[in-house]
């Protein structure tokens, strides 16, 4: 039975509902320049969520002191908190077994700063449900993610990553993966339509660099409810700067 009319509330952000969320990366080395560049997202209007990526922060070994950045960011952003720490087998910086991740992300969903966490379903079962449990357990939504950024899978592929995520328990589930030409990008959109009518979590899709721009700002007709854009420099190839995302994405909505 198809699965329709899938809304999320967060705070006061409805994921599902209307246009496409949109999230922000921070992705500064420092606890000073992350804040400050916080500071200066906040002078922009129209987005949705800051995703803080630790596995920039020159000390996301240390625990207190991820805690501590988190802490502060809460009190300069008005705008959801993503954590994520993003390993180099996804496309991040850092290499990061499933031990110390599991207590990094117990550690940041227990630590009442942040709203949304990122957990790479590359870590395995055992260490992803783990961090489910942690996420649920002191209302943090939890995004599964996998990231492809050599190719566009086969979409049975993609349709099985995705359900994974949905047997894991993720409240929203994301692929992003790196196209070749343009039918990968049309089976990104195909997949994403499927799958979205089959499952109760919510999508987040992405065809990566400049050839997958549409997917990142089609989400409202295709079903992904989140999309990534920029102010200043880029996180993953092909973002949008946050002021072309906002024209294209009120172009494209559905009254």
């Amino acid at each position: 039975m198809p699965v329709i009319d899938k809304k999320l509330k967060v705070k006061n952000i409805v994921f599902g509902e209307g246009i496409p969320k949109i999230c922000i990366p921070v992705t500064e080395k420092t606890a000073k320049d992350i804040l400050e560049t916080v500071k200066g997202y906040e002078t922009h209007d129209g987005w949705d969520v800051l995703e803080v990526r630790l596995d920039y922060f020159e000390y996301y070994e240390d625990i207190d002191e991820v805690i501590s950045l988190l802490k502060d960011i809460r009190q300069v952003t008005s705008r959801l908190v993503l954590a994520t720490i993003r390993t180099i087998e996804e496309g991040g910086r850092v290499a990061v077994g499933p031990d110390t991740y599991l207590d990094h992300l117990k550690a940041m969903c227990e630590s009442g700063c942040i709203d949304l966490v990122d957990i790479e379903l590359t870590k395995g079962n055992s260490c992803v449900t783990q961090c489910v449990y942690a996420a649920h357990a002191n209302d943090v939504v939890a995004i599964i993610s996998k990231h492809d950024f050599n190719e566009t899978p086969d979409n049975y592929t993609m349709k099985k990553y995705l359900r994974k995520m949905d047997d894991l328990g993720g409240d929203i589930l994301k692929l992003a993966v790196m196209p070749h030409n343009k039918a990968d990008v049309i089976r990104v959109l195909e997949v994403t339509d499927e799958v979205n009518n089959d499952v109760e979590p919510l999508l987040i899709t992405i065809s990566m660099g400049y050839l997958g721009s549409i997917t990142r700002v089609s989400g409202e007709s295709y079903g992904s409810v989140m999309t990534f854009a920029t102010i200043g420099k880029e996180s993953a190839p092909g973002q949008i700067p946050l002021d072309q995302m906002i024209k294209t994405l009120h172009t494209l909505h559905n009254d």
